[in-house]
């Protein structure tokens, strides 16, 4: 493997020079530019980030943690574009992991993090006690919350107004004549759980209609669950005649369910969801939504975070993003 003396050596400057040159750290003309360029190019040499993050205190790296990408729903993505279209023009690189909901998986994740010496984190939290996040909250290391109102810990927080967005799915649900709206949701974080409850239990009463216990089920981040607690819901006497699901992925478990019945949506039961993707402009059956910025949720975090790394003593901040409703009309 070859060394910056080797690089060195064969371009026939100082060590300085390289350094220089490959850092980006001062001026070089472009004729020993070019001579550190090729030669480090022909050995094909690679400067050691660890060892240089040591010694300047920066890794130029953040980590983030996300559920799943292996949905149906673009919303993760479309976060971690954002994040990456914000952290690129800065100069810092992003190391992604899944945790599938599990905080177990999360903690490995960060002790990883943390060995790279990542600058700051970004994470959806998940539902438990997780040491490793209590330690660098505790180490004041920057972490912005993404998406979900953090647990028992304070920091900076860029998210979407979840009760809102059920508030406002469920009363058109109410306007389009639906009476028995249940609602569906991923329980593994408190915070969306209780805020997409909040949403629906006050949508309903602004109508004057009960919100009954029955009428809400909760599941994980699959569509099984969502079937099993689908099936649940269809065997309500009397039946619901409207479901607002958490998430597309949630989505494609109900339809499943609603087609093995022979249940024709919307017209006997109707389904809505929060978050939204190109493909439902031609899905039948018609699924309206509720938008999430999942793009700028993505832009808002990663900002977050930069303004964290330049003041680290500033005040925590939390940012909630407005959603909007789309309806789809039956083709």
């Amino acid at each position: 493997m070859a060394t910056i003396y080797d690089v060195a050596k064969r371009a026939g400057v100082s060590i300085a020079t390289v350094s220089a040159v490959l850092n980006k750290s001062k001026f070089v003309s472009d004729e020993l530019k070019n001579r550190v360029q090729d030669a480090a190019a022909a050995l094909d040499y690679q400067i050691n980030h660890l060892a240089r993050s040591v010694q300047l205190g920066s890794s130029r790296t953040i980590g983030m943690l996300i559920p799943s990408f292996a949905t149906p729903d673009p919303f993760y993505a479309q976060v971690v574009r954002g994040v990456e279209d914000v952290l690129s023009g800065k100069d810092y690189a992003l190391l992604l992991g899944q945790t599938y909901n599990d905080v177990a998986r999360q903690s490995r994740y960060l002790q990883a993090f943390r060995a790279r010496l990542v600058d700051g984190i970004l994470i959806f939290q998940n539902r438990g006690d997780d040491p490793e996040l209590k330690k660098y909250i505790q180490q004041a290391k920057p972490v912005v919350f993404v998406g979900r109102l953090p647990e028992h810990l304070e920091g900076d927080v860029a998210a979407t107004d979840i009760a809102a967005g059920t508030r406002m799915a469920v009363a058109h649900l109410i306007a389009s004549g639906h009476k028995r709206v249940a609602l569906l949701t991923v329980g593994s974080s408190t915070s969306v759980h209780q805020n997409r409850l909040a949403g629906w239990q006050q949508a309903l009463h602004a109508a004057g209609l009960p919100a009954p216990a029955e009428y809400q089920r909760s599941s994980g981040l699959s569509a099984e669950g969502a079937r099993e607690a689908t099936r649940e819901l269809l065997g309500l006497t009397p039946r619901v005649t409207a479901i607002f699901a958490d998430n597309l992925l949630l989505v494609t478990g109900i339809l499943q369910v609603l087609r093995e019945r022979d249940i024709a949506c919307p017209r006997h039961v109707e389904v809505m969801s929060s978050d939204d993707a190109e493909w439902l402009d031609v899905f039948e059956p018609a699924i309206s939504t509720v938008v999430q910025p999942s793009y700028e949720l993505g832009c808002t975090a990663a900002e977050l975070l930069l303004k964290r790394l330049r003041n680290p003593k500033r005040k925590y901040q939390k940012i909630l993003l407005q959603p909007v409703l789309k309806i789809r009309k039956p083709h």
